[in-house]
């Protein structure tokens, strides 16, 4: 059952924050979103300017009109302008939920009082509100103000105070650790006595992080109606947003703090959809390559891997993995798809080295399947994998790309096998010049530093020069044609990863 979420909140014009915000979430959480408007805000990017608040009983109707058509799986509840508004909501809960016994139906409640801009929206959260709600959700600064104490100044403060609430609403709470000092931003669901779970969430520096509190509390309403436990459903919500806030500034909305974009993960499938095989269609690179081109064939081939750099650079695995941001799930999926993939590569390399006209490229290509045997796969071993590695479709589709082209054209083979060699040697441009001990990814993002995998990488443009040099321009146009599907294939896999779900 697609779960049905009803989120009561005020608006954002600019369809960053508020109910906006919340209708985005809960579609990319996997619900149906409904919305009751509470307060129709004038705000955008750089701030609130005003606030119009109707009349209690047009709220009322909205409600009425819900519930008496619709059933109800989660309650979202955000912005509330006044007590009036506030005691209308409660006197509706109790109606729908509370009628005979606290409901299973979670309601989540989001005390709205700052928006990210630092204008005051609302101070109306009441008591009889908290003690109606399955969860409360404040960030730091909320969690102190409904406290009446000073704002906590470490995770240890923050989840006392949580404990706090939790005691005096018998609600649980999730303290939103985003504003806290130190490396992790990341969440912590308390109950009166202990913490149920803590999704941890490494600082994003980004201009775009309108809407964070909203997406984050009704993609937890939407996780939980869905079925999921509630660690499970804090742990994919906080990843969910990490995700969202990275891509954020791609949006380029307005000229203050943006909003998180909810849809990047769509918008990622939308574009392997869109991919043309055999395309020679792509935009000039603007990078300098860290292993230079062998000569001008190799230039122009160069200048056709520009799109698929860009992908590296901006929608893939490799920034995270570089940060040290990459959710531990995603990271292992990308690993046991690598594996897969090395079997299929071992071969490729053998059946070019049996078609390889010269003596000294045959033992090239045998050097480079010693190497990925006996080095590369070394590594995997370091990390867990399951017995049989399932192939994604992506995956498939690559390496049988890659067997197609070795077996039509030693030429076209080796163009095919090249963006393997020549942008995974790329990647050593993304990463910092010092990885620090406790990089979560050192062991992997070390090896893309590997002085004799360049080594051979120069010599493969070396082969990849001469064979151009000698082809026929039928058989340039194939190699260039294949060079550019691969290139794009190598950037769609870096790139599947960010679509599964976090944990």
């Amino acid at each position: 059952m697609i779960p049905r979420v009803l989120s009561i909140a005020g608006t954002d014009p600019t369809g960053g924050a508020g109910l906006h915000a919340d209708l985005k979430a809960i579609a990319a959480a996997g619900g149906y979103g409904m919305g009751v408007i509470t307060s129709l805000v004038v705000q955008n990017t750089q701030g609130v300017q005003q606030v119009h608040t109707p009349e209690p009983e047009f709220l009322r109707a909205q409600l009425k009109a819900v519930s008496d058509d619709v059933v109800i799986d989660a309650v979202k509840i955000g912005m509330l302008a006044d007590e009036t508004s506030t005691q209308m909501v409660v006197e509706w809960l109790d109606e729908v939920f509370f009628s005979t016994q606290k409901p299973e139906v979670p309601i989540i409640v989001d005390p709205v009082m700052v928006a990210s801009s630092g204008d005051a929206l609302a101070d109306s959260v009441s008591h009889e509100l908290l003690h109606r709600a399955s969860i409360i959700t404040p960030n730091l600064d909320e969690l102190a103000f409904l406290l009446h104490q000073p704002p906590a100044k470490n995770p240890d403060d923050m989840v006392k105070q949580a404990q706090e609430l939790a005691q005096s609403t018998g609600s649980l709470v999730l303290a939103k650790g985003g504003h806290l000092p130190g490396k992790d931003k990341g969440n912590f669901l308390v109950g009166t006595s202990s913490v149920i779970a803590h999704a941890k969430s490494p600082q994003i520096t980004t201009t775009a992080s309108h809407g964070t509190g909203c997406s984050l509390s009704s993609s937890l309403a939407c996780r939980i109606a869905n079925g999921d436990s509630l660690p499970d459903a804090v742990q994919w919500s906080t990843a969910w947003v990490r995700e969202a806030l990275e891509f954020g500034e791609n949006l380029q909305v307005g000229h203050g703090n943006g909003p998180l974009d909810h849809f990047h993960r769509l918008r990622r499938q939308a574009q392997f959809s869109l991919q043309v095989p055999h395309s020679t269609i792509s935009s000039p690179s603007r990078r300098q390559a860290v292993v230079p081109a062998a000569g001008p064939f190799t230039q122009q081939l160069w200048e056709l891997a520009g799109d698929a750099l860009d992908r590296f650079s901006q929608e893939s695995i490799v920034p995270a993995l570089m940060q040290g941001t990459l959710n531990a799930e995603q990271f292992h999926f990308y690993v046991e798809q690598d594996d897969y993939y090395l079997q299929v590569y071992s071969s490729v390399l053998s059946r070019l080295s049996s078609l390889a006209p010269h003596e000294e490229e045959r033992k090239m290509w045998a050097k480079a399947v010693t190497q990925t045997i006996t080095v590369e796969q070394e590594m995997h071993r370091k990390f867990p994998l399951p017995n049989i590695v399932e192939p994604s479709p992506l995956t498939l589709a690559y390496t049988d790309f890659l067997r197609a082209e070795v077996a039509s054209d030693y030429v076209v083979g080796v163009a095919a096998i090249l963006p393997c060699f020549w942008l995974y040697a790329q990647l050593s441009e993304y990463l910092p010049e010092e990885i620090a001990d406790d990089h979560p990814y050192k062991l992997w993002i070390g090896t893309y530093r590997d002085e004799e995998f360049l080594r051979a990488t120069a010599q493969t443009l070396e082969v990849m020069e001469h064979q151009l040099t000698h082809a026929s321009n039928a058989q340039r146009e194939q190699a260039r044609n294949a060079f550019v599907r691969a290139c794009s294939l190598e950037a769609d896999f870096f790139t599947q990863a960010l679509l599964i779900d976090p944990r």
